[in-house]
């Protein structure tokens, strides 16, 4: 008997009993379900970080300036935590310093935001809505593009008129048959006039932006400030990366300088860039892809194991057909084969309902949730040739047993 009709055996053995078979199969399918899945969505997530994220949040040649604060639930302590607690707020007096002293600046704005309960138009509500207080430039140097009206100006900053631009979720929900350029929205208490809507961004952070409402610096400061002249975030973009390195030098030097910090102690503030962020995801994603391996392994060894007491069921079963097929001139090597065959192909069949089980799930998270997932070939490629291997590496023993087995002892078997 060749390999090939081995298969074929190991197939009708398959179909003939198809329950069994299933049940057979659950290790290993959950365990390349998991690995199609696990991978589709971190390598969705590293293509959108790579493409998207970094980019759009902090920028191209994009310097961020926070304050550092103590990490809630961080591994820090006491004493690392009180000392952050304490660390001073980032201002606007800083950002108006920087603004004058750090060259090459190309854009720059700061910002603050809050989250509303909601924000109302007549009847009509959305509820967990994002406020934001920025200066005239934010929205140019976010690449924030204004499909509709017009964006905010410093004029609207500085005298902090009431005016705001909606993000495309909003103007949908308030407004579904008519445009919301002219009309009144209420934040809590107060009433803003809609001067433009963004345009919609979708995916996992742009339905963060399109749940928006971006208002002046100085009407935020007026009507929700809690801590005056306190900024959440100071941006500034430069043309060039090379003017970029220089400004980040610039802005740590200035600041540290205005937060009389000696040599040698710790920054009480953070700046950024698109390449941090990348390499911590980088370290995330390394994580990730490290530990998943570990959860299919042990998928796939249960399922293995079941296979093999399933193959050991088998042979029992089959002993007298066993015995008849010696008896006919079968040899060890032909019984070994058919029995490593049918084990290898039932494990592969796992591996493919696994596969085609993986690559459902991770379109349904793709089309269904903010989170991207984008499968690999290599996963696939991955995901069945270790199915197979499962399927030979825990067949071996049920198939040598099965070439032992004395014909005449097998053909007296009932």
């Amino acid at each position: 008997m060749n390999v090939f009709d081995a298969m074929i055996l190991a197939l009708r053995q398959v179909w003939a009993q198809k329950l069994k078979s299933f049940f057979t199969l659950l290790g290993v399918i959950v365990g390349v379900m998991f690995l199609i899945s696990v991978i589709a969505v971190v390598e969705g997530m590293n293509r959108y970080v790579e493409e998207d994220f970094a980019s759009s949040i902090f920028g191209i040649n994009t310097i961020t300036i926070e304050r550092v604060r103590s990490r809630r639930g961080g591994r820090e302590d006491a004493r690392t935590r009180r000392q952050r607690s304490r660390n001073p707020w980032v201002k606007t007096a800083d950002a108006e310093v920087l603004r004058e002293k750090v060259p090459d600046i190309w854009y720059m704005a700061y910002n603050v935001d809050r989250f509303m309960p909601e924000v109302r138009s007549g009847e009509n509500k959305r509820k967990n809505v994002r406020l934001i207080g920025v200066t005239d430039q934010y929205l140019a140097l976010q690449g924030w593009d204004v499909v509709e009206g017009r964006g905010l100006t410093r004029i609207d900053e500085t005298r902090a008129i009431r005016v705001a631009v909606i993000g495309d979720a909003i103007a949908k929900k308030l407004y579904p048959d008519n445009s919301p350029l002219g009309q009144d929205i209420r934040l809590g208490p107060f009433r803003y006039r809609v001067v433009g809507v963004l345009e919609r961004q979708g995916g996992l952070i742009g339905n963060i932006r399109d749940a928006s409402v971006v208002i002046p610096w100085g009407a935020y400061q007026a009507d929700f400030s809690r801590r005056r002249d306190v900024v959440d975030q100071i941006q500034i973009r430069f043309r060039t990366s090379e003017a970029m390195v220089a400004g980040q030098g610039a802005t740590e030097e200035i600041l540290r300088a205005r937060h009389r910090l000696r040599p040698g102690e710790e920054n009480d503030f953070s700046i950024e860039t698109a390449s941090e962020v990348l390499d911590a995801w980088n370290a995330v994603k390394n994580v990730l892809l490290a530990a998943g391996p570990g959860l299919v392994a042990v998928a796939l060894v249960v399922g293995g194991i079941v296979i093999m007491n399933i193959m050991l069921m088998s042979v029992l079963e089959r002993t007298r057909e066993i015995g008849v097929r010696k008896a006919l001139g079968a040899r060890r090597i032909d019984i070994t084969r058919q029995f490593l065959a049918e084990s290898a192909t039932l494990s592969s069949v796992g591996a493919g309902l696994g596969m085609a089980i993986g690559i459902v799930l991770a379109k349904l998270v793709d089309v269904a949730t903010p989170l991207p997932a984008s499968v690999p070939v290599w996963s696939i490629v991955l995901g069945v040739t270790l199915g197979m291997f499962v399927g030979l590496v825990f067949g071996v023993y049920p198939a040598i047993r099965a070439s032992r087995l004395d014909p005449i002892v097998a053909l007296r078997y009932e």
